[in-house]
């Protein structure tokens, strides 16, 4: 058993992980990003992750394991369309594998793939098709919160080499900041109100405890990576361009958003009174006038011991 004790009680146990929510069954996890049309819209309209995130990541590793020319391998976790994370990795590792549980993710990945030493493969992340003592650092960006913790924690401590790195990584759409507009409060509150309708038990039935575990930034002890040398980043944002209706593009790609708004009619037609309510926040007619917004990220590192 590789959990350190007192840190075993941190890791979600069967009987937890089996206890889910109604979002959860009316909709199975491996089925909500199962969608071709999806696996493009994360490709134009999918909030992807800055330099900075994957240099903190990096510092780690080489404080672990010391400076390589390239790593040997690295693995990551719900992949997506590879645009999102994996790619950053290319330059840094001898190979990287990214994972998905979902078949147009790898598919669009596969699409979109031009580095020669990355490679996808369906895969859940609770049993990765590496061998053991052989991954340096196991990413999971926008995902841990879907895993068996238990089990996955467990397949991290098979396959990471001695001195490995999990770095696990999300933001949450729940806080979006408008960056340098006269309006920006107004938009914000608009936001606000949106998200809080999104993200309520109450009305939107695809708004699961998983999605509040991302929302409030990986804080719960369950999720916490059960090695002794761990790290927690905070205060980090990432910010981007856009535009009015962008912004709502972003989050139609969340799928708890996304299966609520296409749920009815009613649902979509209140989707089109925000595009309003938010020009109206804003003072244009213009869905696609221009606007900025910002997220903060929020990280767990953790390293396998060397002993």
């Amino acid at each position: 058993m590789f959990f350190h004790q007192g840190k075993l009680d941190m890791v979600l146990t069967t009987q937890a992980y089996a206890s889910m929510s109604n979002a959860q069954e009316l909709v199975p996890i491996e089925k909500r990003y199962e969608d071709v049309k999806l696996s493009a819209e994360y490709v134009e309209s999918r909030v992807k992750y800055p330099k900075f995130v994957f240099e903190t990541i990096l510092d780690y590793v080489e404080k672990s394991l010391g400076t390589f020319p390239k790593y040997p391998l690295a693995v990551d976790i719900g992949c997506g369309p590879g645009l999102m994370s994996t790619v950053f990795l290319a330059p840094y590792f001898d190979k990287v594998l990214g994972v998905d549980i979902s078949e147009s993710q790898i598919e669009q990945a596969t699409l979109n793939n031009k580095h020669s030493n990355i490679e996808y493969s369906l895969s859940v992340a609770e049993k990765l098709p590496v061998e053991e003592n052989s991954v340096t650092l196991i990413q999971v960006a926008t995902a841990l919160h879907w895993l068996n913790y238990e089990k996955f924690y467990r397949e991290c401590d098979r396959v990471l080499v001695p001195g490995g790195v999990i770095a696990a990584f999300s933001y949450t759409v729940k806080d979006i900041l408008i960056v340098n507009h006269p309006r920006s409060l107004a938009i914000q509150d608009v936001l606000m109100r949106i998200s809080n309708k999104l993200a309520s038990f109450d009305i939107n039935p695809y708004y699961s405890e998983r999605n509040e575990w991302a929302a409030r930034r990986y804080t719960y002890p369950r999720l916490q990576i059960p090695y002794e040398d761990t790290k927690r980043v905070d205060g980090q944002y990432m910010e981007f361009p856009s535009t009015i209706s962008g912004i709502l593009r972003c989050l139609m790609t969340t799928a708890y958003i996304r299966l609520f708004v296409n749920n009815s009619e009613e649902n979509q037609l209140w989707w089109k009174d925000c595009h309003q309510r938010l020009m109206e926040a804003y003072g244009t007619d213009d869905p696609e006038a221009p606007l900025t917004f910002k997220l903060e990220v929020f990280m767990l590192l953790g390293r396998k011991p060397t002993l």
